[in-house]
């Protein structure tokens, strides 16, 4: 049983965040405290960490950030090296265990109470999401607790070795995906283990790595990763590089003499002195399947007039009316109306789009207090039967939300329009696979979304398409 730690609630969180946001880390070392009045504790779980503890993790954290030239401006080099130490020392020193963890308001109290000013020199005006725990895989501290406990091998003369395979930016992109693959240590570890075997010097890793953490994502469904012993999961996650290192290198012009060379390069790691070091598959057999067909809802695969599925993208209709004024300063009813006249003219469309032309229209751009207003202007509205929403759970909640009219479908796929690829609701995409799907239910990752993005009119396949098209698929395909 490990400690409880102080939680400090939003609506505590955000007015010192705001309030921190101007101050320099010196000004806020003044601010630091081990409690707070609206500190609150987890009722059961462990026992409750003294202040006397609290302070002395706070001299560690900050022993080590003066290592890094903290109070002062730090080089890109220095901050990469804090993180890394940072990681070990939170995760050996804490004594908090992942349900505890996974406390977004556990954080908050670090960075906002007991550590304002190492957060704020960490990351300077940094937006809320760095330190008040509602995302965790962006937070100051939470990210690298988690990056420790996903690594950490106890067994290894080095247990935290693994830390270092991978930057921040790299791991975010395991960790964003921890419901299918980022919540098991057991498997983070094999791809840690496998990518530290890879030689991609010739490559881009970033983009290997998201290609092959999508096919990862297409494969769970068939493979029970926890289920395999060591060597066959390695032996098949190597498999995975391998088709994503072939997909890469076919859009290339490179011929299949060349392309089977620098795959036996990648795999072999030679140019890194490292020698093969998967054994041959034992336990028990990998089953893969054909890709998945995509679907919508039960009511979209009927393609009748209620969902608006067509055979074809219809054109984009784009709200082209007046500005509404300014959300912040407008009642709660005319803003409800605001969010309800464009998704009259532009549903279903996602609530991120929506609050965009409210704000853009009104000259200010989307920032958190706007959001905010806009986002209690939707709950009320759905309230009053004015829209419909679907989808507003997730890690953006409201913004990532599907809106459209109660009498209205749920999913109608059109031409991109006017919006941008984070504006696109994730059924929509889905319909668009199933569209290009529709000649040929044996696609490989690749093609599938190549001919999906030609259908909203994009040139080529980006990984940030590739991204969102298998996310939506992992979340409404069958």
């Amino acid at each position: 049983m490990g400690f409880l730690y102080p939680r400090l609630l939003s609506g505590q969180a955000k007015p010192l965040h705001e309030a921190y946001q101007t101050m320099a880390p010196a000004e806020l070392t003044d601010r630091v405290g081990g409690t707070h009045d609206s500190a609150v504790f987890a009722a059961t779980g462990g026992d409750r960490t003294s202040e006397k503890d609290l302070r002395r993790l706070r001299e560690k954290v900050v022993a080590l950030a003066q290592g890094s030239n903290f109070p002062e401006e730090s080089t890109r080099e220095l901050r990469s090296t804090f993180d890394l130490k940072l990681a070990k020392l939170l995760h050996t020193e804490m004594g908090i265990v992942p349900a505890e963890a996974a406390s977004g308001d556990v954080w908050a109290f670090l960075a906002l109470v007991l550590l304002p000013d190492v957060a704020y020199w960490r990351y300077p005006s940094p937006p809320g999401d760095r330190v008040l725990g509602t995302d965790l895989t962006r937070h100051v501290f939470g990210r690298l607790w988690w990056r420790a406990h996903l690594v950490h091998s106890p067994g290894d003369p080095d247990p935290y070795s693994a830390l270092s395979i991978l930057g921040e930016a790299a791991f975010d992109q395991i960790y964003a995906r921890r419901k299918a693959l980022g919540g098991s240590p057991y498997l983070v570890k094999a791809i840690l283990r496998v990518w530290d075997s890879l030689n991609l010097h010739e490559f881009k890793e970033r983009q290997v790595l998201i290609d092959f953490l999508m096919r990862l994502l297409r494969l769970g469904p068939f493979v029970a990763f926890e289920a395999l012993n060591t060597d066959a999961l390695d032996a098949e996650l190597r498999s995975v590089v391998e088709e994503s290192v072939r997909a890469i290198l076919k859009a290339t012009s490179a011929s299949p003499q060349e392309i089977d060379a620098r795959v036996k390069i990648v795999l072999s790691g030679s140019a890194l002195g490292h020698a093969p070091s998967v054994s041959p598959r034992k336990g028990p057999t990998v089953i893969r399947t054909s890709l998945p067909a995509a679907t919508t809802d039960e009511a979209s695969r009927r393609q009748d007039e209620r969902t608006g599925l067509r055979v074809s993208p219809a054109p984009y209709s784009a709200y082209e009316g007046p500005s509404f004024g300014d959300p912040r300063v407008l009642g709660l009813k005319e803003r409800a109306e605001a969010v309800e006249t464009v998704v009259r003219a532009e549903g279903p469309v996602t609530a991120l789009r929506v609050f965009r032309i409210i704000t853009g229209l009104a000259g200010t751009r989307l920032r958190e207090s706007a959001a905010r207003h806009l986002v209690e202007a939707t709950k009320y509205a759905v309230r009053r039967n004015m829209l419909a929403v679907e989808n507003q759970v997730g890690r953006r909640g409201y913004l990532g939300a599907t809106l459209h009219m109660p009498d209205g479908p749920s999913c109608v796929l059109r031409t991109r329009g006017p919006r941008a690829l984070d504006e696109i609701p994730d059924r929509e995409l889905v319909a668009a696979a199933n569209l290009a799907q529709a000649a040929s239910t044996t696609l490989d990752l690749e093609e599938l979304a190549k001919r999906t993005s030609q259908i909203f009119g994009y040139e080529r396949s980006t990984a940030p398409f590739k991204e969102c098209l298998f996310d939506a698929l992992q979340k409404h395909g069958r």
